[in-house]
């Protein structure tokens, strides 16, 4: 958890690639709550 923060703490937003196969695996959900706390535009691929 804690390399999540620290990576988001140095971004100015998100680029999240989810596979239209598999959707969003449980990392990635966790990335995004992250990612949406800390108030960062998050763009969905």
């Amino acid at each position: 958890g804690g390399e999540v923060e620290r990576a988001l703490a140095m971004v100015d937003g998100v680029v999240l690639l989810v596979d239209a196969s598999e959707g969003p695996l449980p990392q990635t959900r966790f990335v995004l709550r992250k990612a949406l706390a800390l108030d960062l535009p998050v763009i969905l691929v």
